[in-house]
């Protein structure tokens, strides 16, 4: 039996990002996290590749999954054009570690590094996403999910970890539109794409097995 996650969908699940879930992730996170610029496969397959900025290169990025009250600790390494900085959203947490540039730290500039060192207090799904001009770099890939597992385990056979995002896209050359800072951008709306992905691929299918109980 295959859960067949299409485009049409999920159109209805939000614009810019949601995450679910809590269990397994599909990349195990590196101690060091690299903001980079990469080319990946977004649209379907008769589309050329798409260029994106990603922790370690992809869109989302790798998975951080930490039990509840673990100390988290990441180094952001910026091999981006831009400055930047990591938030992690919905954490609680100590302010010179919430990462808003020009608040609580300076953007990290190109070639440099921030470390970021805190604890995981509450169980629940969160996301990590930049902080600097987040209304450009969160449209062009930099964000992924934050998993907190709970201290008490759940009776579930499997967890699956979905991050949907939408990107505004020209067809005709597969990039990103260059179009940002809108006052629709600029209002934390995010954007409004005409490409829907699940985990980054365009049309997921997911297998399950009858009777399967799973957490999304």
């Amino acid at each position: 039996m295959t859960l067949n996650l299409s485009r049409r969908k999920f159109i209805a699940a939000g614009a810019a990002l949601a995450t679910l879930g809590a269990g397994r992730g599909w990349a195990a996170t590196p101690i060091d996290l690299h903001t980079r610029v990469a080319d990946v496969q977004l649209l379907p397959e008769k589309y050329g590749r798409t260029r994106i900025w990603g922790f370690e290169g992809t869109a989302p990025g790798p998975e951080i999954r930490v039990a509840q009250g673990a100390r988290v600790q990441r180094r952001v390494i910026n091999d981006l054009p831009d400055a930047t900085s990591t938030h992690w959203h919905g954490i609680r947490i100590d302010n010179a570690m919430d990462g808003v540039a020009g608040l609580t730290q300076d953007a990290i500039a190109p070639g440099a590094s921030f470390q970021y060192d805190f604890v995981a207090p509450d169980a629940g799904t969160y996301w990590y996403h930049a902080h600097n001009r987040s209304f450009e770099q969160v449209a062009r890939g930099l964000h992924g999910a934050l998993i907190v597992e709970e201290s008490e385990p759940i009776d579930i056979d499997r967890d699956e970890v979905l991050i949907l995002d939408d990107w505004l896209v020209d067809p005709e050359t597969a990039q990103i539109a260059d179009t940002f800072g809108a006052m629709h951008d600029l209002s934390h709306a995010g954007r409004l794409g005409n490409y829907i992905t699940t985990n980054g691929t365009y049309n997921l299918a997911l297998p399950v097995k009858r009777h399967e109980r799973l957490r999304l």
